[in-house]
């Protein structure tokens, strides 16, 4: 008779089908992605292939860091934590992804780093019950404000974002309505599902969040030709605060 898979062989099997890459390959510290243009800086900076398969990630022997591009959304979001939970060797994982800016002291190009998420997706559910909190590891988070904070020029602001697999809620003015009664100061589609997991699953967590666009205001949603301009100019210093952020991790040995 087969033996049964086991959810741990499931997921590392997983984790090498998505990245096309081995096991063996994955740092211990990881860096999570939205958009290619991060891993191919990676990639390029640090001289290493980029690995494909449903998603693509890059592996750094030499430092000990891979950085993995899962896509968008929730449930994207949810499988990697968990096959990542897997990885005996996994000391951090940090986020660095975007969002849309909510609070009006907000503008693009600013960094948010997020003191807890609201649950509005579908995956965490399934991890932890609905009335816990979706929050980062707090000396994960603590590093995080040490080196963004530490960075000239870079504006940061701390507090409260939403996670929603809502896509169209621009539109919805009840929607809006909580958010502003709530005093979210941002919204992602991604976050809270990373923290539930992880916490659910043990696996230190983090983000640091770029402000890509600004919802709210007239002519404020993005568009093709705003994200340019947003890779143009944030996102080389954006994947520069996450690798010093690792590299002050590694050095403190969280």
């Amino acid at each position: 008779m087969e033996q049964r898979l086991r959810p741990d062989t499931y997921a590392r099997h997983t984790l090498e089908r998505y990245t096309g890459s081995e096991i063996t390959e994955f740092g211990e510290y990881i860096l999570l992605v939205n958009f290619p243009r991060y891993l191919e800086d990676f990639a390029r900076e640090r001289d290493v292939p980029i690995r494909s398969g449903h998603w693509s990630a890059a592996h750094d022997a030499k430092s000990g860091v891979s950085i993995i591009n899962f896509g968008v959304g929730s449930p994207s979001a949810g499988i990697i934590t968990h096959c990542l939970s897997y990885l005996d060797n996994i000391k951090a994982v940090l986020m660095i992804g975007m969002c849309g800016g909510i609070d009006d002291a907000l503008e693009v190009g600013d960094i948010v780093l997020p003191t807890a998420s609201v649950r509005d997706e579908g995956t965490s559910r399934h991890y932890i019950p609905i009335d816990v909190p979706a929050m980062p590891h707090t000396r994960i988070n603590r590093v995080c404000n040490e080196v963004v904070r530490a960075q000239s020029g870079v504006r940061v602001r701390s507090g409260l974002m939403m996670t929603t697999d809502y896509r169209m809620w621009e539109f919805d003015n009840e929607f809006i309505d909580y958010i502003h009664k709530h005093r979210i100061i941002a919204i992602d589609m991604e976050i809270a599902t990373i923290f539930a997991v992880a916490y659910a699953l043990n696996l230190p967590a983090g983000a640091i969040m770029l402000v890509s666009d600004m919802p709210l205001r007239e002519g404020g949603i993005k568009n093709k030709e705003s994200m340019k301009e947003v890779f143009t100019k944030y996102t080389k210093l954006h994947l520069e605060l996450g690798i010093k952020t690792i590299e002050k991790i590694q050095e403190i040995k969280l």
